[in-house]
């Protein structure tokens, strides 16, 4: 397998209404069947946003490896990857097999640790190859942003592929495939917010993305778009943290997707939902573990989730 040219990718830019912040795009993945995944244990690919500039960086666990998966289109894997390709989401990160090749991609906090690599440039990032004898497997880093690593914050890209047949100049495979997803994800867009005590980012009014709202997008997208929300329903002035929380009037939204299995036995705007005195509990999508918290005193927490939610699902 040759090396591939790598053509100019063409950006489609959404732009979130009075931020000036850039999505890349949208994917348009089909629902996929157990057939159609390298195996059975993988999770489907879902319709994600494509975020640009450093927030790739900063995006939730149960996101990474859907926007990894989809950050070149089907046909674009098949002719980097060399023939028909099968997508999954692995863990935190992306499964694709095409034939007898195997690649996986994520992101971390910290690189892989290499022996021998040598030092390659990636779409304008630096990053690093190993492909030990006897050259059927080769691994790379990509260090994406100077921000140090956090909970949240994720700098590096970290991708392994393996083959079974040795001779396959995987070395130059896997420098193409790091520089095609790098370019796709890491159009001209914005940098990380500045972090500030008690994890506080700077205010934006940021309009949820159509059709995806808060669903799968990066940390600070998601605090900006939960207060401008709450700031439109309860008036104020919106307190955002860096790790999809907003705080407004003494009412927080908080979201997660590491949550442990609940019952959810209500419904709030058509979402299964957990709704007590003190907490009302959203479930966003049915397919992973995405979670939207309401805690605080003072007024309905079930009223103010009916009216915010269809916002933040992007359905609005």
């Amino acid at each position: 397998m040759g090396a591939v040219v790598i053509g100019v990718l063409l950006a489609f830019a959404s732009v979130a209404a009075a931020s000036g912040y850039l999505w890349s795009r949208t994917s348009s993945a089909a629902p996929a069947t157990t057939s159609a995944r390298p195996s059975t244990d993988g999770q489907a690919l879902r319709p994600v946003p494509i975020p640009a500039g450093e927030l790739v960086t900063a995006l939730p666990p149960d996101s990474i490896g859907q926007v990894l998966c989809q950050a070149l289109s089907q046909d674009r894997w098949n002719l980097v990857l060399g023939g028909a390709t099968l997508r999954e989401v692995s863990g935190d990160g992306c499964r694709l097999v095409a034939g007898a090749l195997d690649l996986n991609l994520t992101l971390d906090r910290t690189p892989a640790a290499l022996n021998g690599a040598k030092a390659v440039n990636i779409a304008g990032h630096p990053g690093e190859v190993e492909f030990p004898e006897p050259r059927t497997n080769a691994r790379l880093n990509v260090h994406l942003v100077t921000a140090p690593a956090t909970e949240q914050i994720r700098p590096y890209l970290r991708i392994g592929v393996s083959h079974t047949t040795p001779g396959v100049p995987l070395d130059e495979l896997i420098v193409t495939v790091a520089r095609e997803v790098v370019a796709a994800t890491m159009t001209d867009g914005p940098a990380l917010p500045k972090v500030g005590p008690g994890r506080a980012i700077p205010p934006k009014q940021v309009e949820p993305i159509a059709d995806h709202g808060i669903v799968d997008a990066p940390w600070p997208m998601i605090s900006w778009q939960l207060c401008t929300a709450l700031v439109a329903e309860l008036g104020g002035t919106g307190k955002p943290e860096f790790d999809g929380r907003c705080t407004v009037r003494g009412i927080q939204a908080a979201y997660t997707d590491l949550v442990s299995p609940r019952r959810y036995p209500d419904l709030i705007a058509g979402q299964p939902a957990l709704i007590t005195d003190d907490l009302v509990a959203v479930k966003l999508t049915g397919d992973s573990a995405q979670e939207l918290t309401f805690t605080g005193s003072g007024r309905s927490l079930e009223a103010i989730a009916e009216h915010v939610l269809p916002a933040l699902l992007g359905r609005s």
